[in-house]
């Protein structure tokens, strides 16, 4: 319900600015959208939050975990049709950093899993829009367009791209981040 919160927040800021279009979609495209997330969302928190990030973290510490893991997942989505350099340090920052701070935070991969699912579920399953530069979304209960400029709605390569993913992630990530060193869960170079 978290990421589904954080998306919808970003999403109605894209809005006051004029910068999306809704028209109708279809339960059965929301259904099939939900199930192709799950997948996507476990496999890439298992990848980038469950190995990577704690490889590097035991090594170099959660600072420089939370950088390489936000970068290495930013960056591979410049494979995605539509991907921009913005659209990758966009995701790099709401996506990456965001999820290794609610792994940070937690220690456990379930809220970094259900941060990922509910954002993307909302983005494509809900809303209709592109995730990450993707076509390959199956569609939603409705179906978004952006309007105007890419900066405020984030153009071809989905929401994710924009100024307020970026703002609306990155604040999230910040809260966690201080949950984590509160709780005592944030680790130092060796």
């Amino acid at each position: 319900m978290l990421g589904i919160g954080l998306f919808v927040v970003t999403l109605a800021l894209i809005f006051m600015c004029n910068g999306y279009r809704l028209h109708g979609g279809s339960v059965g495209d929301m259904v099939a959208s939900f199930g192709l997330m799950i997948g996507v969302a476990t496999i890439e928190e298992l990848a980038f939050r469950g190995v990577l990030f704690r490889i590097v973290e035991e090594r170099w510490g959660t600072l420089v975990a939370l950088i390489v893991s936000g970068v290495v997942f930013g960056g591979l989505h410049l494979i995605n049709p539509h991907a921009t350099v913005w659209g990758a340090l966009s995701i790099a920052i709401e996506g990456g950093l965001l999820a290794g701070a609610a792994y940070a935070a937690t220690r456990s991969l379930w809220l970094p899993i259900g941060l990922h699912l509910g954002w993307n579920f909302a983005e494509s399953g809900i809303f209709g829009a592109t995730v990450s530069g993707s076509d390959s979304a199956v569609g939603g209960l409705l179906t978004g367009t952006p309007h105007g400029p890419a900066f405020f709605n984030g153009g071809t390569f989905g929401p994710e791209a924009s100024i307020w993913a970026v703002l609306v992630g990155g604040l999230a990530a910040y809260l966690l981040i201080r949950k984590a060193r509160k709780a005592g869960n944030w680790r130092t170079a060796r």
